[in-house]
């Protein structure tokens, strides 16, 4: 509510701008206004046109996914309506294969999910669907449903889409290349760039303290529909076999550099996890928490019917055509029984450097406003800024040379800060800022770097 106002007032407000600027133009003679009022009326203009490109925003389908059908895998498809019957859902829209370990249930988020409900896709990964039997696929499918008939779920699909329109918004408008004439008429866009932020920031906070909550009622929902044993089982393997794509997909490409492809590359993954059972240390911690949450794993596992796997089988297609040399899957397999401690070493050795980056409370008189911007490691962002409240952000990090920057849409500037670290060390990085106030813009940087 609180957005659908604030997004009327920003268009009241253009739209009265732009009737300022034609009233300054039309009664020009009768009033000693200034006509620099106008730009103040393109920057209505340029606001409302910006709004509306971000209204029409629909995220793109990865490139990665191929659309099948019914024709195509009809055990998965009568898995996937007796899922949605069983659950009272609408039937699914389009359902996807990629080549990777994932599988989930995905809205398109556009406005008119505000008239009518979103229809909903499925995208399943061939790392699954050539791994998992059909008993485990089931329980995948009723904890990734399961969200949809989740309360929460309901009622926040609203406030989803509002994220993604105000994110559309904003990376337009990071997107922009702002001239002379257009920095002078900005202000509104600005503003409600600032003002989309603040509601992105409002929704990532509330969705990762219910993301948790959210994901055990998913789980408690295939338990009612699959028993608590199955899901534990096709959390475990999911897991398993999540990490041993990794592997895989890292040996592949270290044969790639040397011009050789593996033939078949899932029914490789099938053999690493004949001997592949990652320690708990490689897998993830969340997942961990949820197999224990629901009770005691037993150790009978029966293993149900393979025909979605089977039917996956003919999906694959070979990587790496162009390589001019050809390795068995069990070759491959067979080689990577050693690989496996390499890629553990390379995981380990990647996260062995503990990194705080600290910017103390109200370090400076100025500024007298929350302001808050985004921190990034090496160019991708780790966390947000902010100079009233401060900020400790944890992150673990290889050893060799890193950068620290900040970045804002608008009035800030950051000086990148180059720092080397050492492997199994800590280290707490402390950040400043200055305010230019000639140019009205903050420099964030990093001040110094020392071990813990």
């Amino acid at each position: 509510m609180i957005y659908i106002i604030g997004s009327l007032g920003f268009v009241l407000l253009a739209l009265a701008s732009l009737w300022l600027g034609y009233y300054v133009i039309r009664y020009h003679e009768e009033h000693d206004w200034p006509t620099q009022l106008t730009i103040f009326s393109l920057g209505g203009v340029w606001l409302l046109g910006e709004m509306v490109k971000a209204f029409r925003f629909k995220a793109t389908i990865p490139a990665t996914f191929k659309k099948i059908t019914e024709q195509d895998a009809p055990a998965l498809f009568r898995l996937i309506n007796e899922v949605t019957q069983d659950l009272g859902l609408s039937p699914i829209r389009d359902v996807y294969i990629s080549p990777d370990a994932i599988a989930a249930v995905f809205i398109q988020p556009q406005m008119r999910n505000f008239l009518s409900g979103p229809k909903r896709d499925l995208v399943m990964g061939l790392g699954f669907l050539t791994q998992m039997d059909d008993d485990e696929i089931r329980a995948i499918l009723y904890h990734e449903f399961g969200h949809y008939v989740q309360d929460e779920m309901k009622n926040s699909i609203s406030v989803y889409t509002i994220g993604q329109f105000s994110k559309s918004f904003v990376a337009i408008k990071e997107l922009k290349k702002l001239g002379a004439i257009e920095t002078q008429m900005k202000s509104q866009l600005l503003f409600f760039t600032y003002f989309a932020i603040w509601i992105c920031n409002r929704i990532n906070s509330a969705y990762s303290r219910l993301a948790k909550q959210m994901e055990y009622d998913a789980d408690d929902v295939a338990v009612k529909h699959v028993g608590a044993p199955l899901l534990q089982r096709a959390l475990i393997h999911a897991a398993c076999v999540r990490y041993n794509y990794n592997v895989v997909m890292w040996g592949a490409q270290q044969l790639k550099s040397n011009d050789t492809r593996v033939d078949d590359i899932y029914r490789a993954l099938r053999l690493v996890g004949r001997y592949s059972r990652p320690s708990r240390q490689f897998l993830s911690a969340e997942v961990l928490r949820r197999v224990e949450r629901l009770g005691r794993l037993e150790q009978e596992i029966k293993v149900g019917t393979d025909d979605i796997r089977q039917s996956a089988v003919a999906w694959c297609e070979p990587m790496d055509q162009g390589a001019s040399r050809t390795c068995s899957a069990a070759q491959f397999a067979n080689w990577l029984r050693e690989g496996f401690a390499l890629y553990a070493q390379h995981q380990l050795l990647a996260t062995s450097v503990s990194l705080e980056i600290h910017l103390a409370k109200r370090r400076h008189k100025l500024p007298l406003v929350d302001v808050k911007y985004k921190i990034l490691l090496d160019g991708r962002i780790i966390g947000s800024g902010n100079f009233l409240k401060g900020y400790t952000l944890k992150h673990r990090i290889s050893p060799g040379k890193h950068t620290i920057s900040a970045y804002a849409p608008a009035g800030l500037i950051s000086t990148p800060f180059e720092f080397v670290v050492e492997k199994d060390r800590s280290y707490r990085v402390e950040m400043d800022y200055k305010l230019y106030f000639r140019h009205g813009i903050y420099d964030v940087f990093g001040e110094k770097i020392a071990p813990i």
